[in-house]
């Protein structure tokens, strides 16, 4: 019977200290904390209204640039944003005001990004050997004298 209240105390240390736990995580830890992932999900909102977005997707480009707009959306890149390839839309304009030309990518290198072949692609997407389809050196805008790169098909 000794023994017992030697156990008696350990359990009641134990039932203490995880109540004193559970207690303490539930007032320190957010509420919104693990919503989404590991993270305190507020925080998202909270980033978003004190860093502006940089992108804005391509129904932000569409109003000035329409041409180009029409063409992606009736081409094979109608699922790839303008600022994959362009860069995002931030460095062009800032709230709603031109600030600088949009920078261009010409070179072979951004086409060959996502049409170069690699094993790991899937086979119906296009992918390309670069010294088998140009008949010239692959260097430069090779790849935009035969296309149109909102609307690729030659």
């Amino acid at each position: 019977m000794e023994h017992a209240r030697h156990v008696f105390r350990a359990l009641l240390v134990l039932v203490v200290a995880l109540t004193v736990f559970i207690l303490g995580r539930g007032f320190l830890v957010p509420k919104s904390y693990g919503l989404y992932g590991p993270y305190r999900a507020d925080n998202v909102a909270e980033q978003a209204r004190i860093r502006a977005p940089r992108h804005g997707g391509p129904e932000s480009c569409a109003p000035c640039h329409a041409k180009q707009a029409t063409e992606r959306a009736a081409g094979s890149h109608k699922t790839v944003s303008c600022e994959v390839c362009h860069a995002p839309l931030s460095v062009h304009v800032v709230d709603g005001v031109v600030k600088a030309k949009m920078p261009l990518d010409r070179s072979y290198t951004l086409c060959a990004r996502c049409h170069r072949k690699i094993a790991g692609r899937p086979e119906k997407f296009p992918q390309v050997v670069l010294d088998q389809h140009v008949p010239v050196a692959v260097e430069g805008d090779v790849c935009l004298q035969c296309h149109n790169p909102h609307s690729p098909k030659p």
